[in-house]
């Protein structure tokens, strides 16, 4: 097992007001700025890392109270194949500057991410509370209805389980597809064609791979949506067959 290191740096935001010429409109731009705690990365096939974890964004006391802070949204992707997932990870890298504060949010949910759902239902955003430590595993290693099981699928702030944004019983758990011994109400099945949250492609070695990001999102008092620069939070592999990942 790989020794795990986690680097705990608070993600901020710092707003700047723009006024038009007659005084009375106001344009917010959030700017998240920060580094995850711990970051996997596809390429591990040391199933302890593969597990996401970052502070959620916290509302400056610039912002005025015509600003509503939401909190932080975590956006996902499931891709056929890495290639695929490390080009579209470099073109929103690519914009997610200072210049345009919402291009890589723009961009990111144009390649089809979307909000990350919960057992419980879809809670957008994902994290309400301000400067918290969240720890998301996407999948199960091992007994997954075992509250010690500290690799079992869970998202540990919320106490949630974390779902596919297609239902609130679609898993991350693909290599457990037609396994009967597991929760029946829970659903296995592999990424298809056609779902919203599915890049399709060519899957090699039966491996998917999902990749996450962070943005805080604010809106006015005219209900238009902010949002800020993104966070990458990283990316891991799914061997669809293994029961365990």
């Amino acid at each position: 097992m790989k020794n795990k290191k986690a680097l705990f740096i608070p993600l901020v935001l710092a707003a700047a007001f723009f006024f038009t010429t007659c005084g009375l409109d106001t344009t917010y731009y959030i700017n998240m700025t920060g580094t995850a705690v711990h970051e996997p990365v596809y390429t591990s096939s040391d199933f302890a890392s593969n597990y996401f974890e970052f502070t959620s964004a916290t509302k400056p006391s610039e912002f005025d109270s015509d600003f509503k802070f939401l909190g932080t949204a975590v956006y996902y992707r499931i891709y056929a194949d890495s290639s695929t997932m490390m080009s579209r990870q470099s073109a929103i890298s690519a914009v997610n500057t200072a210049t345009d504060y919402t291009a890589a949010a723009t961009k990111m949910i144009g390649y089809g991410y979307q909000q990350l759902n919960t057992s419980d239902g879809n809670v957008q955003p994902l994290i309400t509370a301000e400067g918290v430590k969240v720890r998301i595993r996407l999948t199960n290693y091992g007994a997954e209805n075992d509250s010690s099981n500290e690799y079992r699928a869970q998202i540990t702030y919320l106490n949630k389980i974390p779902r596919r944004s297609i239902g609130q019983t679609k898993t991350f758990d693909f290599g457990r597809h037609g396994n009967n011994k597991y929760t029946p109400q829970e659903n296995y099945d592999l990424p298809a064609a056609g779902d919203e949250d599915f890049e399709n492609g060519t899957v090699k070695d039966n491996k998917y791979y999902v990749d996450l990001y962070a943005v805080a999102l604010g809106r006015d008092t005219t209900f238009t949506l902010y949002y800020s620069q993104v966070l990458h939070l990283g990316s891991i592999p799914i061997d669809a067959t293994a029961e365990n990942n």
